[in-house]
């Protein structure tokens, strides 16, 4: 008897733009430009538009649309249609619960009549030694748009000319695939929260999820809510996980002189999960989703043997082995063209590295990441393409808030 688990594929790589038959256009900052560079002219495209790709060049994929053709930035545009924003934390109603406890019941007869156990089936479970999903869930707790009640609320200055979009694509449905993306993302996210405890300093966190929510909106993943954690660890690293999950560690926050080095980092992170970086994930057996959510010990999460020897996989990826330094360098280039488009300075996260250039104590950052002067020398080059016109110049807030970590 073959045994029941959880299909959540992964394929390692940037992913292929031009291997899929249509691009997305995901943001309203996509142009289909005349060259492959973020400063050329271009024509604006419309969100969902859809693009026929010919080529790549770097982060840029030359397309066709209707009959135009030319460049668009892979910041921008996505292999996936578009789809609702996916919301955490948001339990089932109770008629589906009921629904699902009749099936996981009809389930456990027919597994016992075989002979099977599906606590076997299912029995690595998100608690213990390996997970912290209650550090998780308070992170995923906190607002992180930038709102006149999250001022008002949190004492937090925003700025009045950066306003949240309505999403034109609320009617669509939520794509399986970011679904799948999503559960592996806040499962490694719990097994980082693990390793390393949550700063839960409310304010702090709530600002670095502000910025986050800024440079996010102008990226091609509207679908994914990024939630972003502060790592208690002299350690200098940031880390990017699936679904949208990123963690900034306190001794990096220390070494920040600036909001848009601050974001330049954050922009970085997100740029790996825009290109994909962690690969593609397909949606689940929902049939054994449901057993495994009423298999759930109260207050923890059920994770299956498959998806538990995935996370190992990517663990060691982000604390040990690095990601290909190709995939490094081109998260850099997003990681400027992001912060650029938000309305930050294109040279935030080049002085960033700049100082980590001079600074003796990085060795967890040298094992996981290219060497950084040859990192700065190509942000040399990208900067000057990624300036943008963004009349929405992002406030520097940093001095009032880097106070606020322990010495």
């Amino acid at each position: 008897m073959k045994s029941i688990a959880i299909a959540v594929l992964v394929f390692g790589g940037a992913f292929p733009l031009i291997s899929k038959s249509n691009l997305y256009v995901q943001s309203a900052k996509a142009k289909l430009l005349s060259q492959p560079k973020l400063n050329a002219e271009g024509i604006s495209l419309k969100l969902g538009e859809v693009l026929s790709p010919i080529n790549e060049q770097g982060l840029f994929v030359q397309v066709r649309v209707s009959d135009r053709s030319g460049w668009v930035s892979k910041l921008f545009v996505s292999p996936l249609p578009p789809g609702n924003q996916i919301q955490l934390g948001i339990s089932s109603s109770s008629t589906e619960a009921v629904v699902a406890r009749q099936r996981a019941s009809d389930f456990t007869k027919t597994a016992a009549a075989r002979g099977l156990s599906e606590t076997q089936k299912l029995r690595v479970r998100g608690e213990g030694d390996l997970y912290d999903f209650d550090s998780l869930r308070w992170l995923e707790s906190l607002p992180r748009k930038n709102s006149h009640n999250l001022n008002n609320e949190n004492g937090i200055q925003t700025n009045d000319r950066f306003e949240e979009k309505s999403d034109p694509m609320s009617n669509l449905s939520l794509l399986s695939e970011t679904q799948a993306e999503v559960k592996v993302g806040r499962s490694l996210a719990a097994r980082i929260l693990k390793r390393f405890p949550l700063n839960r300093n409310k304010e702090l966190t709530v600002y670095l999820n502000q910025i986050g929510s800024r440079i996010a909106s102008v990226s091609s993943r509207p679908d994914l809510d990024f939630v972003i954690g502060i790592l208690e660890s002299d350690e200098i690293n940031a880390y990017a996980c699936p679904g949208g999950f990123i963690f900034i560690t306190t001794g990096t926050l220390k070494k920040i002189q600036s909001e848009s080095e601050l974001a330049g980092i954050i922009a970085h992170e997100i740029g790996h999960i825009v290109l994909f970086h962690n690969g593609e994930f397909q949606q689940s057996n929902l049939f054994v989703d449901i057993i495994a959510g009423i298999l759930a010990p109260t207050g923890g999460e059920v994770i299956n043997a498959s998806t538990s020897l995935l996370l190992d996989q990517l663990e060691k990826e982000i604390f040990e082995s690095g990601r290909d330094k190709q995939k490094e360098f081109d998260a850099d280039e997003a990681g400027v063209g992001l912060a650029a488009q938000a309305g930050y300075p294109a040279s935030g996260l080049g002085n960033f590295l700049y100082t980590m250039s001079k600074t003796a104590d990085q060795e967890a950052f040298k094992k996981t990441h290219p060497d950084t002067k040859v990192r700065i020398a190509k942000l040399v080059v990208v900067e000057v393409t990624a300036n943008s016109s963004n009349d929405s110049i992002a406030p520097d807030n940093w001095q009032n808030f880097k106070s606020k970590l322990n010495p």
